[in-house]
């Protein structure tokens, strides 16, 4: 009895998760997703310390993250149009081959600050490319059954990249003066990627267009047409926008990250992800429970609810150090008093505590809006109307994000936070009566 018991526990955590591995075209993609992904993020964080140690202003900071949105902002349409026109095999192959021969020349750059915006734009313009082409691939690689399985499982991998890149391979390369290694190395992650994409059934290599040119009038009335499309479509409108605004308080908090880090927790920038490394649990219990609220609640109820949740845990993120007092004014076994852990470990403690929270409902929202889009959207569509995220989210992030580091530079990074978060509201509750004026389109209708 007690071994039946387990046997359905299993099935009920991984059976889906186990069918998606066995098949060969979405284990290739899901490993390609995971080293390319490990990569980018030991890059990322990689980027943030090269510039810190540079310069440790936000403004630096924001910078440096505009180098890696502007592209997106400027070459969306192209992108979008590309991605569904052009072979998503070649796109990410060579995209991947390309990050590999910009890591190598970082190896040189990493110690000026213009080299390393240089570079940093040169990853926005492929990844405008390589991201579009993921997610429009999915439907074709996984039955439709399947999308919310496969959607969550992939996010466990952006997890364990996280996990890989901004916990284990950057920090301990940075921390023990190994540079040159990690950039090699995330130089061979790509390097693999790129090779993975090879032998993927349904990244193919060669074009089925019928050759008919591509003008700038082309790429703009097909990336309108898919613009339409999305809009005649109230739910899957709604997922859109709150997956730009989603994105666009992640870059936000990003941002803040290196001065919340020193002004609120007093702790050193690269050793922050230490702090949030518990988060990964509450990311991962997100995942699982994707598929649970999927089967059992509307997907756009789901989606609403968890937006609210991350936004009002961004706020209370901006008043972590009166959570502390508050948890030390509380504390009944007086482990926080000033000759045992102290108001530092209770503001550590709590921002722990609402991290976890804001991770959770973050991939709830980011999985069920992916899932959304790939089950209302047409599959011809699918490349251009990711690519619109992208642009919409680097579009609307540029004010906000350099607006963010000139605040918290001037009055500090909690105000920053939670006008974030009551931002990320306002635009919730704009879009919810936006959406509802929108005429919902048949499904699978074209625009």
């Amino acid at each position: 009895m007690a071994e039946a018991t387990v046997s359905r526990g299993n099935r009920l955590l991984l059976e889906q998760w186990v069918e998606l591995l066995e098949d060969d075209s979405f284990r290739r993609f899901w490993l390609m997703r995971l080293a390319s992904h490990t990569a980018v993020n030991a890059l990322s964080y990689s980027f943030l310390v090269f510039t810190v140690r540079h310069s440790d202003s936000a403004i630096a900071t924001g910078l440096l993250l505009l180098t890696l949105i502007v592209p997106s902002a400027l070459l969306g349409a192209i992108s979008g149009v590309a991605v569904d026109r052009l072979p998503r095999g070649l796109i990410l192959c060579g995209a991947n081959l390309l990050r590999a021969a910009l890591v190598l020349l970082l190896v040189s750059a990493k110690d000026s600050l213009p080299s390393l915006y240089a570079i940093a734009l040169g990853f926005g313009v492929l990844g405008q490319f390589a991201g579009p082409a993921e997610s429009a691939i999915v439907p074709h690689v996984v039955h439709s059954r399947r999308l919310v399985a496969a959607n969550s499982f992939m996010q466990l991998g952006t997890l364990m990249s996280q996990v890989l890149g901004l916990l284990v391979l950057a920090p301990i390369s940075l921390k023990t003066g190994a540079d040159d290694f990690l950039l090699l190395l995330a130089a061979g992650l790509f390097c693999l990627g790129a090779v993975l994409t090879t032998i993927i059934p349904q990244f193919h290599f060669t074009s089925s267009e019928d050759g008919r040119g591509v003008s700038l009038r082309t790429v703009r009335r097909e990336f309108a047409s898919a613009w339409l499309r999305l809009n005649r479509d109230s739910v899957a409108f709604l997922a859109f926008v709150l997956l730009v605004v989603t994105s666009t308080q992640t870059l936000i908090v990003v941002t803040m990250l290196p001065k919340f880090s020193i002004e609120v927790l007093g702790v050193a920038p690269e050793n922050l992800v230490f702090v949030l490394a518990p988060v990964g649990i509450a990311v991962f219990l997100g995942l699982r429970s994707v598929e649970f609220l999927a089967a059992r609640l509307n997907r756009l109820v789901a989606i609403s609810a968890a937006y609210v949740l991350m936004a009002a845990s961004l706020i209370a993120l901006g008043l972590v150090a009166g959570g502390a007092d508050l948890l030390r004014s509380l504390d009944p076994l007086g482990a926080f008093g000033d000759e045992r852990l102290g108001e530092q470990a209770a503001r550590i403690i709590v921002t722990m505590l609402l991290a976890g929270v804001y991770g959770f409902s973050l991939t709830l929202v980011l999985t069920m809006g992916r899932v959304l889009l790939n089950e209302r959207v047409p599959l011809e569509m699918q490349g251009r109307v990711f690519a619109a995220q992208a642009v919409m989210t680097n579009l609307v992030a540029i004010g906000p994000v350099v607006l963010a580091g000139l605040l918290a530079d001037a009055v500090g990074v909690e105000p920053v936070l939670i006008s974030a978060g009551v931002g990320a509201l306002l635009a919730a509750a704009w879009s919810q009566a936006r959406s509802s004026r929108v005429v919902p389109a048949t499904a699978g209708s074209e625009g």
